[in-house]
């Protein structure tokens, strides 16, 4: 009998130890089994929604390295890219009519609904300017110093504050600058740009300082052209090259011309303007990876006219758009073709193919006239250093903490 039992304990502790070697032993990869190639499921994936891959994260540790590897995120940028040719999601930017708080929401074409997003930037910051998107990446900014800056991934719903470079400019120079938003496809790298402006009638040449967010560093660039920039942002991003409207006094005397950041060489350079005449209103926007202008004349107020500038045959007039009858200004155009217009209502979303209206869409409360509209894909791309987006604050002890905070954090990156 005690011999029994003595094997009979050996045999149990031979089957602990195998059941002790399963519960040491690595969980399967989930798609080892899957019908599907590695390859096939990635495919798949990289076609869905930025929603359900930050969900898909959490199946299982393959899939989460899959989604943030910067392959996939190529990947998924290029598809969404393609997807919204049809329907072009778009970034909307308005004030609140009594508040004059600023308000980023998106505009859904599949769902036709229009969502308020958390922006990093607090909505009572007076001038707050969205300029962007470049891969997924919003830069927001305080005209018109420039002094605020910050990089936004709406669809990561996480941002950071970039700190600025500690030397200031020319005395001579005017206190305010234009920011533009640029990308180096040979580096992969984001730019942004600070212009610091000066009068028409001076000699010296811009300040121009870059930030790269692969260093996360500025520096100066080297400029030779003199020239004062009109507005505070760039005016249209073509395939990563930010254009800006600008004064120039030359041997034409002052004239108006557009000026663009040469990204492979890292200088600003001149371009012509078309030679359209006075008009009621214009518009630079993106057309088909060209820059181009839509303009509206006073004699013919219900059209408007597409002109597209190429390379080496310089600007022509493509077509003539409408009747749109009832809007009071352009506000852009979308990467399906759509031109935008904003009347007493809202926006009007106009297809030059059919010259009809394809939809109308508002902001609650939105101030008329201040409707800015952007071209939005999303993406998975995170810049390092970026955190998640708070809820606004609204209550005025949490505004006055969050004036303070951006306040010091400026001083401390010019100190």
């Amino acid at each position: 009998m005690p011999p029994a039992k003595g094997k009979g304990n050996g045999k149990k502790k031979g089957k602990g130890k195998g059941n002790s070697k399963k519960t040491k032993s690595r969980a399967p990869d989930p798609t080892c089994n899957c019908i599907f190639p590695r390859e096939i499921i990635s495919n798949i994936l990289s076609r869905l929604p930025v929603n359900s891959l930050l969900r898909f994260r959490c199946v299982c540790k393959p899939w989460r390295n899959l989604i943030s590897k910067p392959n996939f995120i190529a990947a998924h940028s290029s598809h969404s890219s393609a997807l919204q040719r049809s329907g072009s999601s778009i970034l909307l930017h308005t004030r609140h009519y009594e508040t004059s708080d600023h308000v980023v929401s998106l505009y859904n074409p599949l769902e036709e609904s229009v969502v308020e997003l958390d922006s990093p930037h607090p909505c009572f910051f007076p001038h707050t300017v969205v300029l962007g998107p470049i891969n997924g990446i919003v830069c927001l900014f305080q005209k018109a110093s420039g002094d605020v800056i910050t990089l936004w991934n709406p669809a990561m719903r996480q941002s950071k504050m970039v700190p600025l470079l500690g030397n200031k400019p020319d005395k001579r120079m005017n206190c305010w600058v234009s920011i533009g938003l640029a990308f180096d496809p040979q580096e992969n790298d984001i730019l942004i740009l600070r212009i610091f402006c000066v009068a028409p009638s001076s000699t010296v040449p811009n300040h121009v300082e870059m930030y790269s967010t692969k260093s996360f560093r500025w520096k100066k660039l080297k400029c030779d052209l003199v020239c004062n920039i009109i507005s505070y942002t760039c005016l249209a991003i073509v395939k990563g090259v930010p254009y800006w409207l600008a004064l120039i006094t030359d041997e034409f005397g002052l004239r108006t011309v557009l000026v663009r950041f040469d990204v492979g060489k890292k200088v600003l350079e001149k371009l012509p303007m078309p030679g359209i005449g006075e008009v009621v209103h214009q518009r630079f926007v993106a057309i088909d990876d060209s820059i181009g202008l839509l303009t509206r004349e006073e004699r013919d107020e219900c059209y408007i006219s597409v002109w597209v500038m190429d390379e080496e045959d310089g600007w022509s007039k493509k077509c003539k758009v409408g009747p749109i009858f009832g809007f009071d200004r352009i506000v852009g155009c979308l990467r399906n073709g759509d031109i935008v217009v904003e009347n007493e209502n809202g926006l009007l979303l106009f297809d030059p193919v059919t010259s009809s209206v394809k939809a109308k869409l508002s902001v609650d409360n939105a101030e008329k006239g201040s409707y800015e509209i952007s071209n939005y894909l999303e993406s998975l791309l995170l810049i390092g250093g970026m955190l998640p987006v708070k809820k606004q604050a609204k209550d005025k002890l949490a505004r006055q903490n969050l004036i303070r905070d951006c306040l010091d954090f400026v001083e401390t990156s010019l100190s």
